[in-house]
């Protein structure tokens, strides 16, 4: 099946009348004549599906630039809507399954004489822990 981008026709022409048109050309299989949401009138363009590619070409050759009404309308092969590829999801984890530690959690507070943090380690969280209380 080939769809036809009709537009320019009257906003009074309704889909029979565009199926009488073009089934001189080849079968039609749908029209779909675009309106406005709001108040149901007619936008001025459609939608046709014939069923051959041969009889698509004719209609296009005869009724592109043709006038309806002391209007001049135009016929073409309708591009196809690209798709987006979907992209591929992964769920995130849970937060009460995440079992793995941040790197460096059992790293002392500060660096002893030996032990120097290289750059990369000091952008690992560091604990401090609370003093206790006393109790009275």
């Amino acid at each position: 099946m080939i769809k036809l981008f009709i537009v320019g026709f009257p906003r009074d022409m309704e889909e029979i009348e565009l199926v009488e048109l073009f089934s001189a050309y080849g079968t039609v299989s749908t029209v779909r004549i675009i309106t406005d949401k709001d108040s149901g009138i007619s936008k001025g363009y459609g939608f046709l599906e014939m069923t051959d590619e041969a009889g698509a070409q004719r209609a296009i050759d005869a009724m592109n630039g043709a006038t309806i009404d002391e209007r001049e309308i135009s016929v073409r092969i309708a591009e196809q809507k690209h798709q987006p590829q979907q992209k591929q999801q992964f769920s995130k984890p849970k937060p009460g399954f995440n079992k793995v530690k941040p790197q460096g959690y059992n790293r002392p507070r500060f660096p002893r004489e030996n032990n120097r943090y290289e750059q990369q380690d000091a952008a690992a969280p560091v604990r401090a822990k609370r003093p206790r209380r006393q109790q009275p």
